[in-house]
């Protein structure tokens, strides 16, 4: 059985009626917000609410931030074929490519700005990256539950992209443009690396164009989770100007 832990990751997943057996809630918390809507979503869909002590809360917590609450599910959700997606999704689809990204944290920060900029699906590797853990729905604050994820062999994703018509962009400081002068609306995919690597070599060759972020100070590139959400945000940009 897994778990998702905190207030809005466990709120959230209740309001996509995700597969939810039961939800553990620290004694004292009723009267909160939050853990209100929780309770109510809870007796709405028939979901058992068992009430336990603080201490146990913690003694159950994989990410130590449960914030007092645990839901528990059958599993985690499962990855979704690329394929599928690009058959319901027809128009303007949005996809984020991640070559692996190793960090719970910013593989979290990136689901939780995928679903607030409109993201289709995103790819991560086979292999080399981290999946979908408790850490990670815990830091996507809800997203991971609304965003599916493939799991694909990265080349064949972009092959599979461009042979329906997607463009693919990757995001690397050996980039020719900055990002807000690429045309970035449409049928895209961002490509973007991971923590030490960044976007492999191999990868850049297959991608339609390369764009950059600029960087005025002395470092020469920013953690991922923000970097995805920079350009992330320049497409809504883009695309509410047209």
């Amino acid at each position: 059985m897994a778990q998702v832990e905190g207030r809005n990751p466990v709120l959230e997943l209740l309001r996509s009626n995700g597969d939810v057996r039961f939800v553990q809630v620290a004694q004292g918390l009723e009267g909160e917000e939050v853990i209100q809507e929780i309770l109510r979503l809870a007796e709405k869909r028939g979901i058992q609410v068992k009430f336990t002590s603080r201490q146990q809360i913690k003694k159950l917590s994989l990410t130590d931030i449960d914030q007092g609450v645990i839901a528990f599910t059958a599993q985690l959700p499962t990855y979704v074929p690329l394929r599928k997606i690009l058959k319901a999704e027809k128009k303007d689809i949005f996809v984020i490519v991640l070559d692996e990204v190793q960090d719970p944290q910013n593989l979290g920060s990136i689901l939780r700005s995928a679903e607030a900029t409109g993201v289709n699906v995103v790819v991560i590797p086979k292999r080399g990256s981290v999946g979908i853990t408790a850490a990670v729905h815990r830091v996507s604050m809800g997203g991971s539950a609304y965003v599916p994820v493939a799991r694909e062999n990265l080349f064949t994703a972009l092959k599979l992209l461009k042979e329906e018509g997607v463009r693919c962009v990757a995001t690397d400081p050996s980039g020719s443009i900055d990002y807000f002068e690429a045309k970035l609306t449409g049928p895209l995919a961002l490509v973007l690396g991971g923590e030490d690597k960044g976007v492999s070599p191999v990868l850049l060759a297959k991608c339609d164009l390369i764009i950059r972020i600029p960087m005025m100070g002395r470092l020469t590139s920013l953690n991922v989770g923000v970097a995805t959400a920079i350009v992330m945000y320049e497409r809504v940009r883009q695309q509410k100007s047209d």
